[in-house]
């Protein structure tokens, strides 16, 4: 008999709505806040969110700006990112690379990890100087969208795939017809080793990604190269294509310990 136990959940109901108020305080579109603005877009008591809010700023997570009634991030979040952009490694290992492929292809070079089942964060780029996409570090993304979120869709198991498709939470809804498309683009993804977008998410960006590869096969991070349509045709994509798969491979190398 299978004694197994799965892994117990649980939950502090105040440290989850802190990290919610912090989640959406990030968001530009909430990146000044009132308490009301708050309380409504996370449905929160008022009274809850004062009292958070305020041991909040204590701890300077947030800062309350007098003169605009607003809260926004607070300064030692700053220190708590430059600690974990210390503590994790693999981004030490990666930068060079995204920094070689910006410098090689003139292309934004971004890299993503998946923060939970269905969403997804930039955290860290190497920006083109010259006409390059512009990125914030941060900004989050469902698992379906772009070329990037489609290398880990990948490598989920298909019924895992097909019910986060069928949510439609990314940039675009996707039809039955489109689902089927992205099975199969899932699987030539895998056969490859990189996928090409051109103007299907963000019209006039195209982005070419491949997967990483972490110990066991896991796959939560993948890189990507991101230029204008105007300035990159396809034909030009595919030969990228090569270039980013090669440095994902050399990445993943290092990551599972094979190099």
């Amino acid at each position: 008999m299978n004694q197994t136990k799965e892994k117990q959940k649980y939950t502090v109901p105040a440290l989850e709505n802190a990290f919610s108020i912090l989640r959406l305080l990030s968001r530009n579109r909430f990146k000044e806040s009132t308490i009301t603005e708050i309380s409504n877009a996370l449905n929160l008591n008022p009274a809850t969110c004062y009292r958070l809010l305020r041991v909040m700023e204590e701890m300077a997570i947030v800062r309350y700006m007098d003169e605009k009634k607003r809260y926004t991030l607070g300064p030692y979040l700053v220190v708590l990112g430059e600690r974990a952009k210390e503590h994790l490694d693999y981004l030490l290992v990666i930068q060079p690379y995204l920094e070689r492929l910006t410098k090689e292809t003139q292309m934004t070079s971004i890299l993503v990890n998946k923060i939970n089942e269905q969403k997804l964060a930039i955290v860290s780029k190497a920006e083109a100087s010259d006409f390059g996409v512009t990125v914030s570090v941060g900004r989050h993304f469902s698992i379906t969208d772009g070329s990037f979120g489609l290398c880990l869709l990948a490598y989920l198991d298909e019924e895992k795939r097909a019910a986060i498709l069928e949510q439609n939470t990314g940039l675009r809804p996707y039809s039955p017809h489109e689902i089927a498309r992205i099975k199969k683009e899932c699987e030539a993804l895998r056969k490859r080793g990189f996928h090409i977008t051109y103007g299907e998410y963000i019209k006039g960006v195209c982005g070419i990604a491949a997967p990483i590869f972490t110990e066991g096969g896991k796959v939560d991070l993948s890189i990507e190269l991101i230029g204008f349509t105007s300035r990159h045709d396809e034909e030009d994509l595919q030969e990228k294509g090569r270039l980013i798969k090669e440095a994902a491979n050399e990445i993943s190398r290092k990551l599972s310990g094979n190099e």
